[in-house]
């Protein structure tokens, strides 16, 4: 716990000290289910305990974190229930984000869309997964961006929120890394063909596959909890 995550250097307290806490979550380094306890975050961040409270609020707000009920906050563990929420929820957000990115994305756009594949390609050929992990944030942090629509981008957190909590769970099935890459693929080669209704279709398939095997996995070693 006392090395999940780093001091804050900058000014905007609350907001860098929700970005950490946030990112500490996202990446794996504070667990699901992990008690956050805000003296040992504020001595960390080497802040006072008031910012790391509203930081705290932030979180809950956006599903990273809940209240325990005897008091204390954790990392928010999800139930089958949720799961289901969060990627049907997801499969409209991707959806919409590709079929618009289809329509306004540029050259630029396509540009880092491909050297992502890449990223994931060369991730696939040594098998590091933990590699794989941020190339495939970064693909599809893109796309919303390249959807050009502002309230679509601040939903950007459940999208996130979704893969940090199901990419393990992913990981155990044997060949997804290389049938996603292939799913990217074809959403990459359907926004550069400038065809928003296919990539709206792919982007829809590849979330309701990520969400069955999530499920499947979730029932046989309950890792999802009920």
């Amino acid at each position: 716990m006392a090395q999940a995550v780093a001091p804050l250097k900058r000014r905007r307290l609350v907001d860098d000290a929700t970005q950490t806490l946030r990112n500490a979550i996202q990446n794996g380094s504070l667990r699901d289910g992990t008690r956050l306890r805000q003296t040992e975050l504020a001595d960390r961040l080497r802040i006072s305990r008031t910012p790391i409270r509203e930081a705290l609020v932030r979180l809950q707000d956006e599903g990273f974190v809940e209240l325990l009920p005897g008091g204390g906050v954790r990392v928010k563990l999800l139930d089958a229930g949720e799961a289901v929420e969060l990627y049907d929820l997801r499969e409209v957000l991707d959806g919409l984000a590709a079929r618009l990115a289809a329509r306004r994305a540029g050259a630029a756009v396509h540009a880092r869309l491909e050297r992502t594949l890449d990223r994931m390609a060369r991730c696939l050929t040594r098998q590091d997964a933990n590699q794989w992990f941020p190339a495939h944030v970064a693909f599809h942090d893109e796309i919303f961006r390249a959807s050009g629509h502002a309230r679509l981008l601040a939903l950007l957190a459940v999208v996130r929120q979704s893969i940090r909590h199901f990419h393990p769970l992913l990981l155990k099935t044997e060949h997804r890394l290389e049938d996603a890459h292939r799913e990217h693929r074809g959403i990459f080669e359907a926004i550069v063909a400038r065809d928003a209704v296919r990539a709206e279709e792919l982007a829809r398939a590849h979330i309701a596959n990520a969400k069955a095997i999530v499920l499947a996995e979730g029932d046989r070693d309950g890792a999802v909890q009920a």
